[in-house]
């Protein structure tokens, strides 16, 4: 596709792009965009067989101008439906011939227009003081739905950081897993509202594809194993999936404040950040007393992100008739009387 300015090009990731890297100076990009164009080839096998194979493979659209790529848009699924997917915007040099508001314009239009089968909403991230691109998401009809707050992880690691301290006892730090997912899924249901649960229109396994390396599950263990609801989740940390890689993490907890928490949220963060030294750590702008208690741990505060949706879905307008009931003028029908009624009797003098 050829925006209205001839000079700039928006279009899905080809083979033919990554033979321009060498000669612009982005030959960097090369192995990123090889990953990147095999991948959008199997998402579209996964378009061919919906039902069949879970969506999980990104593709990308890419702008350039005179053989140059100015900016990469990637688009993956959001849920493992494919009803909602996740538009991911990366700009690689400034463009030559446009504002970068102009080209994040038409790639996300594009997006737009040449849906996958499935899709029905999508979502986007966009830093709160991104008022250009605020500006274009809301004019293609996209509406906050949610505000994070973000920390970036200290500079220098405390010595005793390097000791593991162990968790008090009654708590245990597990893997997310197929038996540890419903327990953190309640988490994740209470820190959203209904509309952006309409919106995303996540399932429990959908948490499975946010795991890995420092996630987990932060339970409330009962002494006896065997006991129905034995184990409680409390808080729990799951990875944000970005298309530049960064280690983003979401934390998570259950909607009363368990005192708990305060015990262990030092031990995990200190865990998180010999993991990864530069992760970034994201919680509901709602959610105070978390946002205190990371501050006072030292975590620098970064500027408010916000989730932004957009959806097709739409009420129908007239219920439509269950399979087996009959209108209710015909039920009524058989109330009425088969023979004509008996005459009232008269009290009156005969």
């Amino acid at each position: 596709m050829e925006s209205t300015s001839s000079s700039l090009r928006v279009e899905p990731l080809k083979a033919a792009h990554l033979t321009w890297l060498h000669a612009n100076d982005q030959a960097a990009l090369l192995p990123k965009l090889q990953i990147l164009l095999l991948r959008g080839w199997l998402a579209q096998a996964e378009n061919l067989v919906p039902g069949l194979l879970i969506s999980r493979q990104p593709f990308a659209l890419v702008a350039s101008e005179q053989h140059q790529l100015c900016s990469l848009l990637m688009i993956r699924p959001h849920n493992r439906q494919a009803t909602c997917w996740r538009l991911e915007l990366q700009a690689l040099v400034p463009p030559i011939g446009h504002g970068q508001a102009h080209v994040n314009r038409e790639l996300l239009k594009l997006a737009l227009l040449g849906a996958h089968a499935r899709s029905r909403s999508w979502v986007v991230r966009s830093s709160s003081g991104d008022l250009a691109q605020l500006g274009v998401l809301r004019e293609l009809g996209f509406q906050p739905i949610r505000t994070m707050r973000r920390w970036r992880a200290p500079g220098q690691a405390q010595s005793q950081a390097q000791v593991r301290p162990a968790l008090p006892k009654g708590l245990a730090w597990v893997e997310i897993d197929r038996q540890t997912t419903p327990l953190l899924w309640h988490l994740d249901q209470a820190s959203t509202t209904s509309h952006q649960r309409q919106i995303v229109d996540r399932h429990p396994t959908d948490l499975l594809d946010q795991a890995g390396p420092g996630t987990g599950v932060l339970l409330a263990t009962r002494p006896d194993p065997t006991a129905a609801e034995a184990n409680v989740a409390i808080a729990g940390l799951i990875r944000q999936q970005r298309c530049d890689d960064a280690h983003v993490f979401e934390l998570l907890r259950e909607p009363a404040w368990d005192q708990r928490i305060d015990q262990a949220l030092p031990i995990l963060l200190n865990q998180l950040r010999r993991q990864f030294a530069q992760a970034t750590l994201v919680c509901s702008q709602e959610d105070v007393e978390l946002a205190q208690r990371i501050d006072a741990l030292g975590w620098q505060p970064l500027e408010d992100e916000f989730l932004l949706g957009r959806s097709l879905w739409r009420r129908q307008s007239a219920p439509r008739l269950l399979q087996g009931t009959r209108p209710l003028e015909t039920m009524l029908g058989h109330l009425q009387p088969q023979q004509p009624p008996l005459p009232t009797p008269s009290l009156g003098r005969r």
